[in-house]
């Protein structure tokens, strides 16, 4: 989640040069070292020891306003306290309380400060009380409650991560710090409402209200508070080991149970086989809500995912909840049970919550797919490189390294150490640390206190420092002493400064020979210039070289191979990654070979059986060129499109600029095909290639089917409007609060594309602006402004502006505008 910005410096440590200068007498000089440095990134101070917080709450949904109390039960940390502060922006205090007498206090801009007399002192324990009213447009979110066509949902639920819930409650509001917390919760009875831990109590009062009380059992951070109410049914689940598990979905959707929550209980079971840790807390829900600001939420016993994840069967083959389900649920170990101390112990949440999806793919879908997720981490680390050189453990290192590097690194955790050895390392951790907070060092010592070894090198490299190795390879055939030997030299070629320096990591190398066989080795790779011979007893004949087999390392290579080595690799390497990077290497292939190459990759399609490298050879032969003069080509490209692989048939059809003849009755049938996302790119690709009367046609095949999030029924008005000139009425509608927000940008986008505005346009983009969900304002935003840069439209968005009754902070978005 986003952190506020830090200043970054890089803390420049005295070289040995300048040590000898200052001190030409001294007998022993020491090693230095230089790493980045982030000021005030440490765990921030705090007077208390928060041991209970109970949160009582009710609300006026209409107006967005939160009435309420909390008890702090805390605990004095210092020799005395006469003050002390909690975060609460913009709340107004009714009453402060200490021990249930008044005191004094004051408000600021960011909270309320309140004063005791006389000073508390060491270890006393006391309650601290605020009645107050806020109306936080960060936090707490009200949705659907003023949708005048009463279409929306109609929820209220929050958002803590990073440092939100202090908008409707005032606290203590950092990650710091864990307690038990209790949350009641009033409101009308006609509604689910779920919050975190064990529901003790349901009760009912005479205002057609109910009031729900909840609390947690063990201490959690209270960032991971949480409230979600709204018109639910809840699917109710138990797991092999015993685990209460509560699936909320919209009331008349149960179709969308089983696509959505599939593997619900048994990526508990899993989790808990990987970490040898049981689930670590009283049950598990999850609850999804429109309009939601991010994906998904971990928060303690309850996750709240995006709406825009329930998906029906054919949606599944589009975007399904697996990956996050899984995400999300592994932070219930590492990020509630174990909780990061600061910004820079961020890795330690969401690189965990990254890694055991992967594995849970590998389990349930197999090696290809795992290698495949791998590969898409280590290129989005390698990209981050591209930007700046900042390390994992660092509070600014980046959503590309606190997700896919800090994955990928506990991937090589496992190749370097062992498989066995790190589920041995982390059960060790989580039971040592459980309901407490972590940093980094805890999981370094984990290693050493459990197994004896000391990865100080490795936690340097790849944790501490930023960068990745770039290999450069060659080899050469020699003999030696009679011996014939295959010499693999390898040369580290990536920048280096202070912070990046070489790598260490044992690789393995693999040389695979025409008669089937093979040597593999392990070596060391430490300095810049390293040479590995390996010994070819029988002079066999080399069929291909693997430097990293499987791709296990974060890295760039440079490895330039004969083509027939390449073809040999993209037939015969046992791993799909590997026959993947020989066929991506093709591509590159001497013009001369061209004639060999296009039969050859179209035998490759036939024999591979994962979508990636079948589209990696679908890219390189799709050209109208290659079908007039290849026949294997139209056969490759006949079998794409009937694939039973929805991601093969996605494939061949994102390679056509054209529609090839003989392809065009089987394209035409991807108008009916079970994914939706197919069913759009289809109608845009006839439509470029297709008359009047053979599209309108097309759009009367697609009548009535929606799409998730209405994208197929949107793209068929965008074509409609095209052809026919028609009102996009449904597409205006689309952008109006009686849909969730996803629906709406696509909508927005199609009629920017179509440069369509009406009074109903611009009434629906000003109040998308006004949205608390920042991806949906941004697009309306854009899509006005696009509009307002053109005089005819200007005046229409002019006299909406002047017709609606706006607040300052509204009418300061617009007047840019015009």
């Amino acid at each position: 989640m986003k952190k506020s910005i830090v200043f970054i410096i890089v803390l420049l440590c005295s070289s040995t040069t300048i040590f000898a200068q200052l001190f030409p007498n001294a007998t022993q000089q020491f090693h230095t070292c230089t790493h980045y440095c982030a000021p005030n990134s440490e765990p921030r101070e705090r007077v208390f020891d928060i041991e209970q917080m109970y949160v009582s709450v009710g609300f006026e949904p209409q107006k967005g306003i939160v009435n309420g109390s909390v008890i702090h039960d805390a605990k004095v940390l210092r020799k005395t306290v006469d003050s002390a502060f909690f975060d609460a922006p913009g709340i107004t205090i009714n009453v402060a309380q200490l021990n249930g007498r008044k005191i004094p206090f004051s408000i600021s801009p960011e909270g309320v400060t309140v004063y005791f007399k006389p000073a508390l002192r060491w270890d006393e324990k006391v309650k601290i009380f605020f009645n107050y009213t806020a109306t936080p447009r960060k936090g707490i979110y009200f949705i659907g409650w003023n949708d005048p066509t009463n279409r929306a949902q109609k929820q209220i639920w929050t958002q803590g991560q990073g440092i939100d819930n202090r908008y409707w409650i005032p606290m203590y509001d950092d990650m710091n710090d864990k307690m038990i917390t209790r949350t009641d919760i009033t409101f009308d009875k006609s509604y689910q409402v779920l919050s975190n831990g064990t529901l003790l109590d349901v009760g009912e009062n005479s205002d057609n209200s109910k009031t729900w009380s909840y609390t947690m059992t063990k201490p959690h951070s209270n960032y991971l508070l949480m409230i979600g109410i709204g018109k639910y049914d809840i699917e109710k689940r138990t797991t092999k080991t015993g685990v209460p598990v509560n699936l909320y979905y919209y009331a008349g959707q149960k179709d969308k149970i089983i696509p959505t929550y599939i593997y619900s209980t048994e990526c508990i079971e899993f989790l808990e086989e990987q970490t040898g840790i049981p689930y670590p807390w009283e049950s598990y829900s999850q609850i999804p809500v429109a309009d939601f600001i991010y994906g998904a939420m971990e928060n303690t016993t309850a996750t709240i995912f995006g709406d825009f994840f329930q998906t029906d069967a054919r949606g599944f083959l589009d975007r399904n909840y697996i990956g996050v389900n899984v995400h999300e649920l592994t932070h219930q170990w590492f990020g509630d049970l174990i909780t990061g101390r600061s910004a820079k112990s961020t890795w330690l949440q969401e690189s965990f919550a990254t890694y055991y999806p992967k594995m849970f793919t590998r389990k349930y879908f197999g090696e290809d797919h795992y290698q495949w997720q791998r590969r898409g981490e280590q290129n989005s680390a390698i990209s981050a490189s591209e930007k700046d050189l900042l390390p994992i453990v660092h509070p600014n290192a980046g959503s590309a390294r606190f997700y896919p590097k800090g994955s990928a690194v506990i991937d090589m955790l496992n190749t370097t150490f062992g498989e066995d050895e790190y589920k041995r390392v982390i059960n060790h951790y989580l039971k040592k640390h459980q309901y407490k907070n972590v940093e980094t060092n805890d999981l370094y010592l984990a290693y050493q206190d459990t197994l004896g070894l000391t990865p100080d090198w490795f936690f340097d490299q790849w944790l501490y420092r930023g960068g990745e190795p770039h290999y450069e390879v060659s080899f050469e055939q020699s003999v030696k002493e009679q011996m014939p030997l295959t010499s693999i030299s390898v040369k580290q070629i990536h920048f280096r400064n202070e912070t990046v320096g070489l790598f260490k990591m044992p690789i393995v190398f693999e040389i695979y020979y025409t008669d089937k066989t093979k040597d593999s080795v392990r070596e060391w790779v430490s300095n810049e210039f390293t040479t590995i011979n390996i010994p070819n007893k029988s002079n066999k004949k080399i069929a291909f070289v693997l430097f990293d087999p499987s791709s296990a390392i974060i890295k760039k290579v440079t490895f330039k191979k004969p083509y027939e080595m390449l073809k040999n690799q993209a037939l015969n390497a046992p791993n799909m990654i590997d026959r993947f990077d020989a066929i991506e290497a093709l591509k590159s292939a001497d013009s001369a070979n061209i004639k060999e190459t296009i039969p050859f990759l179209c035998s490759v399609y036939f024999k591979e059986t994962f979508h990636a490298t079948k589209n990696a050879v679908l890219q390189q032969v799709v050209s109208q060129y290659n079908i007039d003069t290849y026949p294997d080509v139209k056969k490759v490209i006949s079998d794409a499109l009937g694939s039973k692989d929805v991601e093969v048939r996605k494939g061949v059809l994102g390679t056509f600029k054209f529609v090839p003849s003989f392809a065009r009755p089987a394209i035409e049938k991807l108008l009916v095909d079970s994914s939706y996302a197919i069913i759009e790119n289809t109608l845009q690709l006839l439509y470029e290639n297709s008359t009047k009367e053979q599209m309108n046609g097309y759009l009367k095949t697609v009548q009535g089917v929606m799409g998730s999030h209405n994208r197929v029924d949107i793209k068929r008005g965008e074509i409609d409007f095209y052809l026919n000139k028609t009102k996009p009425t449904a597409l205006i509608d689309y952008t109006s609060n009686g849909f969730e927000f996803i629906t709406r940008q696509n909508a927005m986008n199609a009629l920017k594309r179509m440069n369509y505005c009406d009074k109903d346009v611009v009434s629906n983009l000003m109040n998308a602006m006004f949205s608390t969900n920042g991806r949906l304002a941004s697009v309306a935003s854009a899509t006005l402004k696009h509009y307002s840069e053109q005089p005819l439209f200007k005046q229409e968005i002019r006299a909406v502006y002047e017709s609606m009754k706006l607040e300052d902070w509204q009418k300061q978005m617009i007047k840019p505008l015009l």
